[in-house]
């Protein structure tokens, strides 16, 4: 009992007989080894220490049955350095200018790329410019509203040559089945493109800027029968017959044509003319590329001429002397012209009064002097006076 009176007096409290785990970390539930021999040693001696071990065991069932409080910990806490992930370098000096060097090296390939398409796809639309330039030469303007419709007609009369073709198919087969004889194959509709092929590389792509009449010859194969009337609407008027193309929802698909717009002119079928055709009309126009100066050459002789102290107007003398010749025979022209505009506009140009006299008419006298000038009559007196002075000023 004294050993009980002793244990007791030392103001232990029963769950006290394990030491009390640290904030944040992980409660330890197992005893070590000397508390359950000194706790085994005071049970034999004091039935105190009996309850005060019951009560422990029944905390011990009582936690073992909780679930375990697991408290969620910052990175920087886990890590032994005491920084996040991405505030740790990892990678060395020699690690680093090798990225910087990689990184640099992609960086060059692609503006390298970069720079070879939009060079590529300059000179392509530049050969593209030459090349409809030399074909309008020879066979006139496109009409790309009739180039469309063609190509619309083309595609709903392929269809009819599809379908044609799958029954042709259907009743050979079915008459091959029977043992009869084949019937024979129909005539085409129409001749059906062949499938797309893989488009050239870019480096083989044509950039002369040629006109080749084979791409016009291999288009008149894909053409609808004339006899082919379109469900979708007939065909648009003539070029000179029809105005600018409206909205698809308004009733008139074409604007009025132009007043008096003369017929166009009567070129030839595209791909019609000899080969010996094209070479004078590709000269002549390879002529005048090599002779017409870009921007930044007339910018550099401009300045050439400034910088030897001449006026940027300064021409060559032999250039100066045909100009100024053609010069004068215009401006005789345009004089005489201007001379002629101005007689019939005297003789045109009926009698008017004096803006004294415009200001101190009435109203009745006003409308006979503006009907006079062929001007309208309506509105107040202020409107036909200021109508009348503009007349007489002008």
């Amino acid at each position: 009992m004294a050993g009980c009176t002793a244990f007791i007096s030392l103001g232990a409290h029963p769950t006290s007989l394990w030491p009390v785990p640290a904030v944040g970390s992980r409660p330890r539930l197992e005893p070590l080894r000397s508390e359950v021999r000194e706790v085994t040693a005071v049970q034999s001696s004091c039935p105190a220490v009996l309850a005060a071990v019951a009560a422990v065991r029944v905390a011990r069932r009582k936690d073992r049955s909780r679930p375990l409080a697991l408290r969620a910990t910052t990175v920087e806490a886990e890590s032994t350095t005491g920084l996040a992930p991405w505030e740790i370098e990892e990678e060395t000096e020699d690690e680093r200018q090798a990225r910087y060097a990689r990184e640099a090296d992609e960086m060059k390939l692609k503006w390298d790329a970069r720079r070879l398409e939009e060079k590529q796809s300059a000179q392509r639309r530049q050969a593209w410019a030459q090349k409809e330039q030399e074909r309008a030469s020879l066979y006139g303007p496109r009409d790309p509203i009739m180039e469309a419709y063609e190509a619309r007609i083309y595609e709903e009369a392929r269809v009819i040559e599809v379908r044609r073709r799958q029954r042709e198919v259907y009743e050979r087969i079915k008459a091959h089945k029977e043992g009869k004889a084949l019937p024979p194959k129909g005539t085409p509709y129409v001749t059906l493109k062949a499938s797309p092929t893989e488009p050239v590389k870019p480096e083989e792509f044509d950039i002369s800027g040629h006109y080749k009449p084979e791409e016009d010859l291999e288009a008149k194969k894909y053409k609808a029968p004339e006899s082919y009337v379109s469900p979708s609407g007939s065909a648009p008027p003539p070029r000179h017959k029809r105005g600018a193309p409206r909205a698809a929802w308004e009733a008139q698909q074409y604007a009025p044509p132009r007043p008096n717009a003369p017929p166009p002119k009567e070129w030839p079928e595209p791909g019609s003319l000899p080969a010996d055709t094209v070479p004078p009309v590709r000269a002549k126009i390879e002529e005048e590329r090599a002779n017409r100066k870009s921007r930044r050459q007339r910018m550099m002789e401009e300045q050439e001429r400034l910088d030897r102290g001449e006026s940027p107007a300064v021409e060559e003398e032999e250039d100066l002397e045909d100009e100024d010749l053609e010069d004068d025979v215009e401006d005789e022209e345009v004089q005489e012209d201007v001379q002629e505009v101005a007689e019939e506009l005297e003789a045109d140009k009926p009698d008017l009064p004096t803006v004294a006299e415009a200001k101190a008419m009435k109203v009745a006298e006003l409308k006979q002097a503006l009907q006079t000038a062929g001007l309208p009559v309506t509105g107040k007196k202020a409107e036909l006076l200021e109508r009348l002075l503009a007349a007489i000023e002008g």
